[in-house]
């Protein structure tokens, strides 16, 4: 991208080993930027460098979200290695399809902690470390259409996924509402894609084989977009929908 106004900056990206934190990785350091990605996985990250062609780059760090210690130790290292974190994406989240009246406790608090906690705690670090530098930054949360409407379909195997994504956008709100209360030079977007055609469905199946689903790319693109805005314009909420063929 030509003129990006983020080229040369510092991205923050969550779950960045796969999926829509793959894709985002990839098209930030296209656009030249040097992106660090946290994930479990820190050789799946950095694999990603061979996506690369622009002037930027990837950089894995292996990082369990639900650990808080290794949460703040990871933005932490950041902070003393880059001395400024401009973008943060936070990406990572998990899924597990199944009726409520069937989902284990155990269940009901892992989706809990790593869509609702673990996203909270990684937005007080952002929060903590943008407030320091007083320079513009973006924060971008990957939600989800089930953040906003639960449509009907044949099979609701939904749990409290809705719920904890219901959370997210409850949590957007007020973080925001602080940005402004603390005179903080920050942007916040949540994105909110439909389906999206990545390994994060497998849990359901062949329920979701024939319906119409974005690729990782496509919310990539939304993210470019909104972090694209000029000063002053904040795009405060994307929905984003794969059309039906007609």
């Amino acid at each position: 991208m030509e003129n990006f106004q983020w080229r040369n900056k510092v991205a923050v990206i969550t779950g960045a080993s796969v999926g829509i934190g793959a894709s985002t990785a990839v098209a930030l350091a296209n656009a030249g930027m040097v992106v660090v990605g946290l994930a479990r996985r820190q050789e799946l990250v950095e694999a990603l460098n061979s996506q690369v062609t622009g002037e930027g780059k990837i950089i894995g760090r292996k990082c369990d979200l639900s650990n808080d210690e290794q949460l703040i130790n990871s933005f932490n290292w950041i902070q003393e290695k880059f001395h400024c974190i401009h973008v943060v994406v936070c990406n990572a989240g998990i899924l597990k399809a199944n009726f409520l009246s069937e989902s284990p406790t155990k269940d009901i608090k892992e989706l809990f902690d790593v869509n609702v906690v673990a996203t909270a705690s990684c937005l007080r670090e952002t929060l903590k470390h943008m407030a320091k530098i007083r320079v513009p930054c973006h924060i971008v949360v990957i939600n989800s259409v089930l953040g906003h409407r639960i449509p009907e379909v044949p099979v609701p195997l939904f749990s409290v996924y809705p719920a904890t994504k219901h959370a997210i956008t409850a949590l957007c709100q007020t973080i925001r509402q602080e940005i402004h209360f603390l005179k903080l030079n920050i942007k916040l977007t949540s994105i909110c894609p439909g389906m999206v055609d990545t390994d994060f469905l497998n849990v359901y199946s062949q329920a979701v084989d024939e319906l119409p689903k974005l690729q990782p790319l496509d919310v990539a693109k939304a993210v470019l977009y909104a972090l694209d805005t000029p000063d002053g314009v904040q795009v405060e909420d994307i929905i984003l929908q794969k059309m039906r063929k007609v």
